[in-house]
């Protein structure tokens, strides 16, 4: 039953492995390059663009595949039309509100061109996760890996042509380059599958529909990149310094990784576990074994050289990160474990009950955070993560063992 989920998701991995790689280079060199104080501010805009990009997705990137996995193959082009006019509405919908955010919060005070820069890539991660639903739905992950790839390749090419010292905006300028050059290759990688779409009008019909479908997902996405990116970057940033955000970001970054292969795992399994007649008991521990063994051996390998991949990366500045790293890892377990559940909840319909689970997360993360933050900086931010994500993984389970 695993054969082609496993496939896919070792596509994932490997190509995961050149991006994972690509990343660490583009890490040393902007920490490297811009030090602690613009690194901070680099991971505060980067934190608050993933928020807003998470409330433009509204869950539609989930329940896209989940719906198109249902249906026969003139409908599912029907389908990825009218989600990707979804999701771009939703995402000049966030456009404006990041626009309100960076025009009248203080916090971007001295770097708002530079936010604005980062808020401008909404539009193209949009078309982006609209592409990722066609490469899902039609078990062809191995098609995405390349635009996954180039993107990053664009970037870490620029970086290492740039000068010595470089600013924010002149980073946040190649990124948009790079996305847009990789969103080429990917549309004309969803034409081979797909062969010649037509590209109907934007259907009121099926936006209603598909919102009332959507929106409970929708805000759980927004409650956990609150928890997840969003909440601990701003308070640690408030309450302690830029400087003590680069090391946690640094950290976080490198958690965010490592849980990769959880989330490609159950992207390949998602389209089977929504079908109608697949014995979805069966896939699930199936999918559960490799889980749990994957968490033992990522968690158990990176605890040890947790020193030398923080000093690879950013160097002897950046040793503040290594135990934060190690904190990590044990909210990596709970949320590979949390990755499963939820999205098996989502395919037996039962995503109203996600959407409690992240509100609750949220609650304990923002109060953890403004708790422990003070007296135990940003160890304390990266055990409330682990709290968090046990919780949140806790609760799911209880829920699926009910249904």
């Amino acid at each position: 039953m695993l054969k082609k989920p496993i496939l896919n998701t070792l596509v994932q991995v490997l190509g995961k492995g050149v991006t994972v790689l690509l990343s660490l280079v583009t890490t040393g060199i902007l920490t490297r390059k811009m030090g602690t104080e613009v690194y901070g501010n680099y991971m505060l805009i980067t934190s608050m663009w993933l928020l807003l990009d998470s409330a433009a997705d509204f869950g539609t990137k989930v329940m896209g595949v989940r719906e198109a996995s249902k249906e026969k193959e003139d409908e599912r082009k029907k389908t990825y039309i009218q989600v990707a006019w979804f999701r771009l509405a939703a995402s000049l919908l966030m456009f404006l509100v990041g626009l309100g955010v960076i025009l009248f919060w203080g916090g971007f005070e001295g770097i708002k061109i530079e936010a604005l820069m980062g808020l401008m890539m909404i539009g193209f991660t949009s078309m982006a996760g609209s592409l990722e639903i066609i490469f899902q739905t039609e078990m062809r992950m191995d098609l995405k890996v390349w635009g996954d790839i180039l993107f990053p390749l664009i970037f870490v090419v620029w970086l290492l042509l740039g000068r010595e010292q470089i600013s924010l905006i002149w980073v946040f300028g190649v990124y948009l380059v790079a996305r847009i050059i990789s969103l080429g290759v990917g549309l004309g990688l969803a034409e081979k599958i797909l062969g010649k779409i037509n590209i109907t009008k934007p259907s009121k019909t099926f936006w209603i529909s598909f919102l009332k479908q959507s929106w409970p997902m929708g805000i759980y996405m927004i409650l956990f990149s609150g928890y997840d990116r969003a909440v601990d970057s701003i308070l640690i940033r408030q309450l302690i310094g830029v400087k003590d955000l680069a090391y946690y970001g640094l950290a976080y970054k490198i958690y965010g990784n490592l849980i990769q292969p959880a989330y490609f795992l159950v992207n390949s399994v998602f389209p089977m576990m929504s079908h109608k007649e697949t014995n979805k008991k069966t896939l699930f521990k199936e999918t559960g074994i490799l889980m749990f063994l994957g968490a033992l051996v990522v968690s158990g390998v990176i605890y040890f050289l947790a020193p030398w991949i923080i000093s690879v990366l950013a160097g002897g500045e950046f040793e503040k990160s290594v135990m934060v790293l190690r904190i990590l890892l044990v909210a990596m377990v709970f949320a590979y474990l949390g990755h499963l559940v939820g999205f098996t909840l989502i395919a037996l319909g039962k995503q109203k009950q996600v959407l409690w689970v992240g509100l609750i997360s949220l609650l304990i993360n923002i109060g953890g955070n403004l708790i422990f933050i003070p007296y135990f900086g940003i160890n304390g931010a990266a055990w409330v993560t682990a709290l968090t994500e046990m919780v949140a993984a806790g609760l799911m389970t209880v829920m699926l063992v009910k249904r």
